[in-house]
């Protein structure tokens, strides 16, 4: 999906990293724990250093992505989702330093796309915290991807600095810890 972008930019002339993208959501799920499939990518914009008129949205949101679903067969299309921002819910202010590089975009390109680490997709589940977010951070936990403690720890950290009604979040917390830790012998939150 993201190799037309680079192609494009590098016609344009932009430097390396000149664009920075972070992919959550179930997408970033899916590539941690093959738990679901996801048609549409929620990524963050990082940063953008371009000094030309390139229009990102548009660039983005012209090139989906057609795969076959392994599960159901269907064929399927994988679109960047434009309305995905990361205040919609708690962020951990140390996500990137912790997301991974994805290699098929090295560090002499222009455009630089990473995974958010397990814990930050679990962490930014909590603010919208729907059935399926709650699955994906059980996913997680379950798949040994994100310890308990730490989970409990950073998610506090971010709930703590983040706009919204912080209230939700620490329940959706709070419940999902005691259910994972009530199913497992992990460590205690």
């Amino acid at each position: 999906m993201f190799k037309s972008v680079e192609v494009q930019l590098t016609l344009e002339g932009a430097k390396s990293g000149a664009l920075k993208i972070i992919v959550f959501g179930g997408c970033a799920v899916h590539l941690y724990t093959n738990h679901r499939v996801s048609t549409d990518v929620d990524a963050e914009i990082y940063e953008f250093n371009f000094p030309g008129d390139l229009h990102l949205q548009t660039l983005l949101a012209q090139v989906p992505e057609v795969f076959t679903d392994e599960r159901s067969g269907r064929l399927m299309e994988l679109n960047y989702d434009l309305q995905y921002n990361t205040s919609f819910g708690p962020i951990h202010e140390d996500y990137w330093e912790r997301s991974l590089p994805l290699v098929e975009f090295p560090a002499a390109s222009a455009l630089h796309v990473h995974i958010a680490a397990p814990i930050d997709l679990a962490i930014s589940k909590l603010g919208r915290a729907t059935e399926q977010d709650i699955g994906d951070i059980m996913a997680l936990l379950r798949a040994g991807f994100v310890r308990s403690t730490e989970f409990h720890r950073l998610a506090l950290q971010a709930i703590d600095v983040y706009v919204g009604n912080k209230e939700q979040p620490i329940s959706v917390l709070t419940n999902i810890l005691q259910d994972y830790l009530e199913t497992t012998d992990d460590e205690a939150p």
